[in-house]
This record gives C-alpha cells, sequence and structure tokens, in this order.
C-alpha cells in the first residue's frame, strides 16, 4: 500500500522536473522547423510491474508535454480499456530468449514461445512493430551477456532497439548501460544492418514519464502514423535537444542513393538552454565535431567524410548534459 505523502511529494517534484523540460523543448521548437511528434513507446504501471495508475502516467505524460504515451505492460493487454479512457495507446512486453520483446499496434495479448527470432517474426505476421529494449541492460545493475546482445545479431533487417532506456531514473534517462547500448548498435551498425533507434523512459513509477523521448516525424500523431514512421527509422531520441541530419535528400532511417551519398550532410540542432557539443559520428568514428560554446541552435553543412561506407548520425549535448542522437542514414550497400 502507498504512502500518499510519500508518494505525492516526490511526484510533485517529478512533476516540476517534466513541466519544466515541456517548456524549454517548446522554446527549441520555435527555432527548429518541422513536424515532428514527442512521445514514449515504453512505461508500465500496475497492470504488471508499475507502481502507478494507468491515469497517473497519462498525467505525468501530459505534464511532460508528450503527444503519445504508450503503457507495455508484461502480461498481456489487461491496461488496453484504461488506457482508451486516458487516451494512451496500450504495448505489450513479454519476455523471450535472451531479452524482453517490445511489442506495439497488436490488438490480443501475444503468447510468446521462448524463441527470440521465433517470437519477433510472429509479432510482425500478426500486424505488430517489435523492438528491443534496454539491448545491454538496465540501471542500476543488470547487465547483459555477450551471448544475449550478439543474438541480436540473429533478427531481420531493419529492426527497432532502444538506446537510451530510463528505468529507475528521473530526469534524465543516460547512464553506463545506454552507453553500452550505443556502442552495440554502432557494432550492428557496422555490419551493414539497418537498426533503427528508439529511447524510451520504461517508467515503472510515473515520475520517470519524460526522462526520454521520441521525436518521430509524421504527418499526424495516430498511432498508425507513429507507428508507421517509427518502424522506417523516422526519428531522433532525445532527453531535450531537437536533432534532424540529412544526406543530400536522404532523412534520418532512409538508405541514400549514389547521388545523396555524395552529400552534403545537413545537420540541424536546437536546445533553448544552449549546446555544448554537436558530433557526427560516421562509421562508428567521430568525425566531425562542433562546439556551439552555449548557443541554442547549430545548422551546419559538411561533406560526406571521406571513407564513409555504412552510416551517418549525429549525437549533440547541451550545457546541462542531456543528450539526443539522430536515427542513422545509411549509405549504398
Amino acid at each position: 500500500t502507498r504512502d500518499d505523502r510519500r508518494w505525492q511529494r516526490p511526484l510533485g517534484y517529478a512533476r516540476f522536473v517534466a513541466e519544466a523540460l515541456a517548456q524549454r523543448v517548446a522554446d527549441s521548437r520555435r527555432l527548429f522547423t518541422g513536424r515532428y511528434f514527442r512521445g514514449d513507446f515504453h512505461a508500465h504501471s500496475q497492470h504488471s510491474d508499475g507502481i502507478g495508475t494507468v491515469t497517473e502516467l497519462a498525467e505525468m505524460s501530459r505534464a511532460a508535454g508528450l503527444d503519445f504515451q504508450f503503457v507495455t505492460d508484461h502480461w498481456g493487454l489487461t491496461q488496453a480499456a484504461e488506457c482508451r479512457r486516458e487516451g494512451l495507446w496500450a504495448g505489450q512486453e513479454p519476455g523471450t530468449q535472451h531479452h524482453h520483446l517490445g511489442i506495439l499496434g497488436l490488438r490480443r495479448a501475444f503468447a510468446p514461445e521462448g524463441d527470440l527470432l521465433r517470437d519477433f517474426r510472429a509479432v510482425v505476421a500478426q500486424g505488430g512493430l517489435p523492438y528491443i529494449p534496454h539491448p545491454a541492460g538496465w540501471w542500476p545493475k543488470t547487465r547483459y551477456t555477450e551471448v544475449q546482445k550478439q543474438a541480436l545479431r540473429s533478427l531481420p533487417d531493419p529492426f527497432l532497439m532502444e538506446i537510451l532506456n530510463g528505468a529507475n531514473q528521473t530526469g534524465t534517462a543516460f547512464d553506463g548501460t545506454d552507453a553500452d547500448a550505443i556502442r552495440l548498435w554502432d557494432e550492428l551498425l557496422l555490419t551493414g544492418r539497418r537498426v533503427h533507434a528508439l529511447g524510451n523512459s520504461d517508467a515503472h513509477a510515473p515520475h520517470g514519464i519524460g526522462c526520454v523521448w521520441n521525436g518521430v516525424w509524421a504527418p499526424r500523431c495516430d498511432e498508425t502514423a507513429i507507428l508507421r514512421a517509427a518502424a522506417a527509422g523516422r526519428l531522433f531520441v532525445s532527453e531535450a535537444p531537437l536533432l534532424d541530419l540529412r544526406v543530400g535528400a536522404a532523412g534520418m532511417g532512409r538508405r541514400a542513393g549514389p547521388r545523396s551519398a555524395a552529400g552534403p550532410v545537413r545537420i540541424r540542432v536546437a536546445d533553448a538552454q544552449g549546446l555544448l557539443r554537436v558530433r557526427l559520428v560516421a562509421d562508428g568514428r567521430v568525425r566531425r565535431t562542433w562546439h556551439p560554446d552555449g548557443r541554442p541552435l547549430l545548422n551546419a553543412d559538411c561533406p560526406v567524410p571521406r571513407g564513409t561506407r555504412r552510416y551517418l548520425r549525429v549525437e549533440a549535448i547541451a550545457i546541462d548534459g542531456r543528450r539526443g542522437f539522430t536515427n542513422p542514414v545509411y549509405l549504398p550497400s
């Protein structure tokens, strides 16, 4: 049983932080053109191992200024009716071989067989969108083995994978398990795989909602449009900065054609709080770095770094340490 005084006071602090970040993002949006929607594909309620109600998750999602919120409980879809009443979307996160499996867009409970590849394919065959949550583990103590990490090489191309996971965090998400996930992401990308990134709160209490989110470039904010854009990698992952990357005519999640692969690389990053550093990563190596010195906006063009064969992506850090990542633009194979 929750002690309401011990619950409400920290929840109030978390709401204050979420509202402040929502205002910061609203200020950044005035500097950053383009239509995107902010949201979270991964959170838990009392219908599994979360300690908040669906209503409390909805209230915090609104305080954080999110345009959409999935509640992905572990044991089916018993939360779905409450989600509909609160304007949230219901997903699932069952366990399977080596990993958990995030499932979006299915209207019935998924029964895993305990085989990662078979379960992944079954979700797709049933019309759902699967993703891999916390691929290297989660804070503070869970670390995945190399066997678990290498199992991801068996998945069909492309697939979605979290690079930031906010489990057991409030305010911000990035920690050592996310650094490990980003290294794993680059390793997979270097093999020629297309791995689209997600960043989700994995909130098991409403206090964590808003610590990380996705900026999804979609024509409208309904579940079908958001999932279609996410499946194509048309999003950036962020704790605050807004980001976009283009290589020639190719945007995030796209494979550049021969003309686009010649460049130029166009980078846009905004954060009203101020930017500390922006980096262009090509084939797993930092090839260009910009130091905005606290300015809120970076617009930069540069050539495709010589020798780049697989992909380019951008990462940014604000002056208070909050991070953001584009999805890759993939080069011709």
